[in-house]
């Protein structure tokens, strides 16, 4: 008796067999179609809570080796060999020896470091009699690459430093900050300029500031972080005590947006009037704001204002017209753009707005045509026009109210092109703008029956391209006008000079035979007749055997020899 083995070998020869048998010799093409998907991460390093608080290290645990994040962020220290003490700055605190105490922050660097293009606060209390430099926040990269610093100086100085390598930035404060006195510390840095800012204030007041050009830094190449010593080394430990360490983080920047505007929309001269300027700060700091009145006159910085609040300022105009109020805001690090578009208000009597015109475009020596006037007064008063039909005859109509639309018609003796405009006068007699141009021709010819050239079949759903190609007895621009005969349609296309071909394709996803149809409109809305062009999209036969079914197709008596063979 065959063995299993055996058996499974043979039945996979003979079925090998019957497959290069069953297919028959195909020769086509095939579209290799690769996906790409295009993956983009969220910053690192974006604040999840709205008060963009990106970590706070209070030092109120008292105990332990933790040193908790009270942010959302949880980016938790490690404390080594610093002492809790009860008489902090607020609760408890750390002490430092200034031999070999710190706080390991260097799992969460990534996180809390800092690109050139952010704005942050970093705030902390600390007093030290210190005579020597200790660092109380550090974060550095490869072989110190780049660097961040904040260290007290041997002259009570506190130091700021960002450092890449080829550039950087150095900040000194005043000094005699080691005097063993609590001193509260805020550190603002400005990165959304071209040259950022960074301000040292030390128990409220500027202690320091510095414009400057900063090379490119991110945070993605910081590797450590510590609080009490030098993240590169082990030699320069801070000597005093730190509490309350907060680092708020605006995440590339916290550009203002301009306030929004309220008040009257129009008025009279000589008459002062409130609006209202409102800026919503996207972290609620206070602002300040400036004004363009739009006559002229520019305001000063105003303020400041709460974010979210209401600020009424008056302004009044000398003489009639139209204004456009813009206005900016600006908070601690930056002012917005100026308000774009402005407040609109019109003083005084105003005209009325520059008509429309509607009607026929093309028509007839001698043939009456009618057209339609139409605009409104600003201040809703009666109006009448002034028609010029574009020939050396004008029409003054009766008045009318506001916003009434009038119909007008008219005949023209030659054949020409011409241009109607139209104004419309107030009942003070203030005539509005010359409307648009409103061209016509007398005489004019349709564009000849579009010429439609393409393949006479073609298969289903794939492009098929045809050449359109309209002639205008006068040279003017086309558009064309197609029907595909499947019920899709082109209504109109843009313009193509006289005589252009233009390639147009089209997907049929149905097999028959289609009329395609086009006709041709001059710049004066004249079409011409239908041309047509008649393409068949035959049935094409589809190969989609199973494997199996093939084989016993093809094979009609091997199962039974299977059977018989292996005892199936």
């Amino acid at each position: 008796m065959i063995n299993i083995s055996y058996k499974k070998f043979l039945i996979f020869g003979i079925i090998v067999l019957f497959i290069g048998a069953a297919v028959a010799p195909n020769i086509s093409g095939y579209d290799n179609k690769t996906s790409i998907n295009s993956l983009k991460e969220a910053p690192s390093n974006f604040p999840l809570n709205d008060d963009f608080i990106n970590a706070f290290w209070q030092f109120d645990e008292c105990s332990g080796d933790v040193v908790e994040d009270s942010s959302t962020h949880n980016y938790d220290g490690t404390r080594y060999g610093a002492t809790w003490i009860t008489g902090g700055y607020s609760g408890c605190a750390l002490d430092f020896d200034g031999v070999n105490d710190y706080v390991d922050l260097t799992s969460h660097v990534k996180k809390i470091a800092v690109n050139k293009t952010d704005d942050y606060i970093i705030s902390f209390a600390f007093k030290s009699t210190l005579n020597s430099p200790g660092a109380i926040l550090s974060m550095t990269g490869y072989k110190n690459v780049p660097e961040f610093r904040i260290e007290l100086e041997p002259n009570g100085s506190l130091l700021f430093k960002i450092w890449t390598g080829l550039c950087g930035m150095v900040l000194y404060s005043e000094e005699d900050h080691n005097d063993g006195q609590w001193h509260e510390v805020e550190i603002f840095f400005s990165g959304i300029t071209t040259d950022p800012t960074m301000w040292i204030y030390i128990d409220n007041n500027l202690d320091g500031e510095l414009t400057d050009w900063l090379c490119d830094i991110e945070n993605g190449d910081f590797t450590a972080a510590t609080i009490g010593k030098r993240a590169s080394e082990d030699t320069v430990f801070f000597d005093g005590t730190i509490d309350e360490f907060k680092f708020i983080k605006y995440a590339e920047g916290n550009e203002q947006e301009p306030p929004e505007i309220g008040g009257p929309d129009h008025g009279d001269p000589d008459v002062e009037y409130d609006f209202s300027f409102t800026t919503y700060d996207p972290e609620e700091d206070e602002v300040e704001i400036k004004i363009d009145w739009g006559d002229g006159d520019i305001t000063n910085w105003l303020g400041p204002h709460d974010s979210g609040e209401e600020a009424i300022y008056s302004h009044t105009y000398d003489t009639e017209g139209l204004y456009v109020i813009k206005a900016k805001s600006q908070d601690f690090w930056d002012d917005s753009r100026w308000s774009n578009p402005g407040y609109e208000i019109r003083i005084g009597n105003q005209p009325p707005y520059p008509p429309t015109i509607d009607g026929p475009k093309y028509g007839d020596p001698d043939q009456v045509l009618t057209y339609f006037f139409k605009t409104a007064d600003y201040e809703e008063q009666d109006l009448y026009y002034i028609v010029d039909w574009g020939d050396g005859t004008t029409t003054e109509t009766d008045y009318v109210q506001s916003n009434t639309t009038v119909q007008l018609s008219h005949s023209w003796d030659a054949k020409d092109d011409y241009n109607i405009t139209a104004q419309a006068v107030d009942i003070h007699g203030k005539p509005s703008l010359e409307s648009e141009g409103y061209h016509i021709r007398i005489g004019d010819e349709p564009p000849v029956k579009p010429d439609i050239d393409g393949p006479i079949n073609g298969p289903a759903g794939v492009e098929i391209y045809f050449d359109f190609t309209g002639d205008d007895p006068e040279y003017d621009k086309v558009s064309f006008n197609i029907k595909w005969g499947d019920g899709n349609e082109i209504p109109e296309t843009e313009y193509y000079n006289s005589g252009e071909s233009v390639t147009i394709s089209h997907v049929w996803q149905n097999t028959g035979t289609y009329i395609v149809q086009a006709r041709a409109k001059d710049i004066f809305d004249y079409w011409s007749d239908w041309g047509s062009y008649e393409i068949k999209i035959p049935r094409t036969k589809v190969y989609n055997y199973n494997i199996i079914e093939l084989l016993f197709e093809r094979f009609p008596n091997a199962f039974p020899i299977l059977r018989h063979i292996f005892g199936l």
